[in-house]
């Protein structure tokens, strides 16, 4: 049923920081549009790719399910479908700007990006009363594995959602991205898309649901994709921060004098940014920059500023967004040894030349 053995991936659109597991994340400066490109959309995976055939794919429905029964590809064609326009955002996306150094792939800033994406809600899936009494999270099981040091043995990339996520109607079993079927990097036949959540949260190459009665303690779970908590303790990471980047212009830019339009992109997790403001002067001074509207609350703005500089000079340029709570980013995220959500705000150093 699975080869990881198949053709290899095209990566030329993207910086590759590692071939196996393939990792690799888009440029910032490519990053300009509503939608990302299925070509240039980051890959985060942690075992060897599956290929799975639409045909011979099953999805077992397990442990508390109501129903268990298994559905074959067909199945799930003859549901209802949704569409959404959503972020996926690695949780280590701009963990390379974490002081000091932690562990994990370095990325940039471009462990982010935004697609259409198309599948059933898993509520339709399981249809009325779809767990036993006592189920307490759902369990999502992908086909990808392989062996993980640091557990000594094979393990499967798994993930738990509480019940009430799962059984949101805009929690997905994905099947089609930016309008055509889904690619073998991201998941083909059939992977979760938790929108608002973390990347982690919407599991590749989708084969098994499974209820539970008792709270998931499995590796990406309880000793990967935590976050500390304010009392101390440790939780798996969930909703995704705030956050806005400068897409134009880059790091280093020499510009000549006379004005020039900053624009970039802003999102947050399940409530959608309110405001965008940049600073031109490292943070003394911000002014509110033009959003575009969003397909989606799950899915980006793009927003812009024209800016007219007084003096050629060098010029420390930021951005930051809020969202609809009224949550804004930090100058500097809390620094955790993992390297995760890091939201603290971007800055981009100019010249401009007269």
């Amino acid at each position: 049923m699975t080869d990881s053995t198949s053709s290899p991936i095209d990566t030329s659109e993207l910086i590759v920081l590692a071939s196996e597991p393939l990792v690799a994340e888009t440029p910032l400066e490519r990053q300009d549009e509503p939608l990302t490109p299925t070509e240039r959309f980051f890959i985060r995976n942690h075992f060897g790719i599956p290929r799975i055939d639409r045909e011979a794919w099953r999805l077992a429905l397990t442990g508390t399910v109501a129903r268990p029964r298994t559905i074959t590809f067909a199945d799930l064609l003859r549901l209802p479908a949704r569409t959404l326009d959503a972020v996926v955002e690695c949780a280590g996306n701009g963990r390379s700007f974490f002081p000091p150094p932690t562990e994990g792939n370095q990325f940039g800033y471009g462990a982010v990006s935004t697609a259409s994406w198309t599948g059933v809600p898993l509520r339709e899936v399981l249809g009325p009363d779809p767990f036993t009494p006592g189920t307490c999270e759902v369990l999502f099981i992908g086909a990808d594995r392989g062996f993980e040091a640091n557990v000594g043995a094979e393990i499967a990339f798994e993930r738990s959602l509480p019940v009430d996520v799962a059984l949101h109607p805009d929690t997905l079993l994905v099947y089609a991205m930016n309008g055509a079927p889904l690619p073998a990097a991201h998941g083909a036949p059939v992977r979760l898309l938790v929108p608002g959540w973390y990347g982690v949260a919407s599991v590749k190459w989708l084969v098994e649901i499974r209820g539970l009665t008792t709270t998931f303690d499995g590796y990406f779970q309880k000793d990967r994709y935590i976050i500390p908590t304010p009392e101390g303790g440790i939780e798996p990471l969930r909703e995704r921060l705030v956050r806005s980047l400068i897409i134009h212009p880059v790091d280093r830019a020499v510009l000549p004098d006379g004005e020039i339009e900053i624009r970039g992109l802003a999102w947050a997790g399940n409530q959608g940014v309110s405001v965008v403001e940049v600073s031109v002067d490292g943070g003394e001074s911000w002014q509110q920059a033009e959003l575009d509207s969003a397909a989606s609350p799950y899915a980006w703005r793009r927003w812009r500023l024209a800016w007219r500089p007084s003096r050629p000079g060098k010029y420390i340029l930021k951005s930051r967004a809020t969202d609809a709570t009224g949550r804004t980013q930090p100058e500097v995220a809390p620094w955790n040894y993992l390297g995760y959500a890091n939201n603290g705000i971007q800055s981009v150093t100019v010249e401009v030349r007269g």
